[in-house]
């Protein structure tokens, strides 16, 4: 079953959702992403998934390109590395300044990206990366869910209030 932050529907149930990232899921470099640690308990699998949704319902709402937002939220962080062990060698920038460009780098080996999904994927870090100015309105989304996701996994690791703070912005279900 797949699950994402602040989210308390099975991502399977959404067909359009689950249609546009099935593919990749069942791939190698996809798969890797579980084994290595993220923002808190989340791997890099799980922040990624949790970016990928979010992406794809603020894109879907503002009649954006979903299917591009999804997948590039899916394949923004396929460094495959545990980051919280990187060691810069003498001369390269850190991880937060250059893990874009690697993961970039993977998923074009890999994967079969458009203009807008490699945009989304290498801009990311945007403003950290201040010279990554986003081109497309998708990137700019991508821009606040991966730090709105990053976020809420690692308050949910430090606090156990979290999920529940995280509910309290969800629509109420009619009875």
């Amino acid at each position: 079953m797949l699950k994402a932050v602040a989210c308390k529907n099975n991502l399977e149930d959404s067909a359009e959702f689950y249609s546009y990232i099935e593919d990749l899921l069942e791939t190698e470099p996809v798969k890797m992403m579980m084994d290595f640690p993220h923002h808190g308990h989340s791997s890099c699998f799980q922040h990624c998934l949790n970016v990928s949704y979010s992406n794809y319902r603020i894109c879907k709402f503002f009649h954006l390109d979903a299917k591009s937002g999804a997948r590039a939220g899916l394949l923004h962080d396929l460094f495959l590395y545990d980051w919280h062990k990187y060691v810069a060698v003498r001369g390269q920038r850190l991880h937060g300044f250059t893990h874009a460009a690697l993961a970039l780098r993977n998923a074009e080996i890999h994967y079969e990206l458009n203009d807008l999904e490699r945009d989304i994927i290498k801009k990311h870090m945007f403003p950290l990366n201040v010279s990554a100015i986003p081109k497309y309105k998708e990137t700019a989304v991508i821009v606040f869910t991966d730090k709105y996701c990053g976020a809420l996994e690692v308050l949910a690791h430090n606090f156990r209030f979290v999920p529940k703070f995280v509910n309290l912005f969800r629509k109420k279900e009619i009875a």
